[in-house]
């Protein structure tokens, strides 16, 4: 009975491990002087071309950085918001993502209230998946 249960736990600890090692490398990254996405749904590192390396900053958050900006521009999970003006932005809120049962937050990321000069938007309700 023991060793069922510890061959049990060794799976559920195996795929967590496998699981969070996936979220660790969802963000941001700056390298070579050009600034990228990882993105854990797509597996894949996206180029932001218009990011200006010496000026971007992460905006910390719960989960994993899904929040950026830098001089010209704000991001938001690796996608340039070009409608939000970079000189009044601000982060109103930080919506976190529910626990999961047994997960935590998992790869979800947090959302934000964000605000500027001409309006209030909420990233839940952004049309931003470039499919």
């Amino acid at each position: 009975m023991k060793k069922k249960l510890l061959i049990l736990v060794g799976i559920f600890v195996f795929f967590q491990f496998g699981f969070s090692l996936d979220c660790m490398v969802t963000g941001y990254e700056k390298e070579n002087n050009k600034v990228y996405y990882h993105s854990s749904k797509k597996g894949e590192k996206i180029e932001l071309e218009k990011a200006d390396f010496k000026s971007f900053e992460v905006i910390e958050a719960v989960n994993f950085k899904s929040l950026a900006r830098d001089k010209n521009h704000v991001y938001y999970i690796g996608k340039l918001l070009d409608f939000i003006d970079i000189k009044s932005f601000e982060v109103l809120e930080e919506i976190k993502p529910e626990l999961g049962p047994v997960w935590g937050y998992g790869c979800r990321t947090s959302n934000y209230i964000l605000k500027d000069k001409n309006g209030v938007y909420d990233t839940r309700n952004l049309d931003i998946s470039g499919e």
